[in-house]
């Protein structure tokens, strides 16, 4: 038999071998489609506002993370087709499948509302379990209401006209707290001392991004949002109030005129000064206190009355005219006593 005569017999043979080579590529690619696989899988998840008003927010955010751990279950197939589409973030919102709409507490089971999700649907793999198993969220449905702005100025000024801009703003309010919303009519844009210590007195001042104050019960409730939170605010200082301690003040007695011969007061040693006393008032007459050009008295004003009853401790006070000046003592009482001067006989 010749060379040529061989050659297609060869060509059979190879094509034949090719053939069986490729069937059994298939035969294996089909079987290990349909071997069962079990698979741990990472993925994640976020908590979606919904529709009319609806929010959830998670009950603790240290624990969730948003981070899902699944096992699965299922043909090779369709396990690794289900773990391409888990690379994507779920998205999970009130009325969803195994969602509650209802506002309050809640805990979900995660296995449920992942079994009924659109991303497991159709793929016959068996969800066998998730971590966490179930995430505790507050689900709750909001409205927004419209508050005034009330500015405050801080006790050590005199300010006039202070306006918020926006004098008006937004707040979300959830249905759980609607009660506590309903007796609030404004809310405070609060100066700070600081604040006020950087102005120009006599001038319209503007102050940027003074943030607003709610009650203290409010104010860390997820579901309460403010639109905007922080105002402009216009005011005219009128003058600037300071304060300064003054370790010590001299005390003065004062006793009608025509009788101030007649009588003798002797003040107790530890009483000659006043402690502490704390000066608040006009900047510019807190600077002249400072500086020595003012000098404050602590005064015992005595009266006849004062006189014949013999008293052995009355209050001081610093001024009985009207003042800018205010002051505050740890204690202002003065100890003394009353005796008829030598001659003067007994009243």
């Amino acid at each position: 038999m010749t060379p040529d005569a061989t050659k297609p017999g060869a060509l059979a043979i190879l094509r034949m071998a090719i053939v069986v080579s490729l069937v059994s590529v298939l035969i294996w690619i089909v079987a290990e489609g349909e071997s069962v696989s079990r698979e741990r899988v990472e993925t994640s998840a976020r908590l979606v506002d919904g529709e009319g008003g609806l929010v959830i927010r998670p009950l603790d955010l240290t624990q969730w993370t948003g981070r899902l751990v699944v096992s699965l279950e299922g043909s090779t197939t369709e396990v690794s087709g289900l773990r391409d589409r888990l690379r994507e973030a779920m998205t999970f919102r009130p009325g969803d499948p195994g969602v509650p709409t209802e506002p309050g507490r809640h805990e979900i089971e995660m296995a449920e509302v992942l079994r009924q999700s659109r991303v497991f649907e159709g793929t016959g793999v068996t969800l066998t379990s998730v971590e966490p198993e179930r995430v505790g969220v507050m689900i709750d449905r909001v409205a927004w209401q419209n508050l005034d702005v009330r500015v405050e100025v801080p006790d050590a000024a005199s300010a006039s006209s202070p306006v918020a801009d926006p004098r008006r703003v937004r707040v979300q309010v959830p249905s759980l707290l609607a009660d506590r919303f309903a007796g609030l009519q404004s809310l405070t844009a609060r100066l700070s001392a600081d604040q006020i210590s950087r102005l120009e007195v006599g001038r319209r001042n503007v102050i940027e991004d003074v943030p607003l104050e709610l009650p203290p019960e409010l104010t860390s409730h997820p579901f309460v949002r403010l639109d905007p939170d922080r105002v402009s605010v216009s005011v005219t200082l009128e003058s600037r109030q300071d304060s300064v301690t003054l370790p010590n003040v001299p005390v003065q007695i004062r006793r009608p005129a025509f009788e101030s011969e007649k009588w003798v007061v002797t003040v107790n040693p530890e009483d000659h000064l006043l402690e502490n006393v704390t000066v608040t008032g006009p900047s510019d007459l807190i600077d002249q206190i400072r500086a020595g050009r003012l000098t404050i008295f602590a005064t015992v004003v005595l009266t006849l009355d004062d006189r014949d009853t013999r008293i052995t401790q009355k209050e001081a006070t610093f001024s009985d005219l009207p003042t800018p000046l205010t002051f505050e003592a740890p204690s202002t009482t003065v100890r003394l006593s009353i005796r008829a001067e030598d001659g003067a006989g007994t009243p």
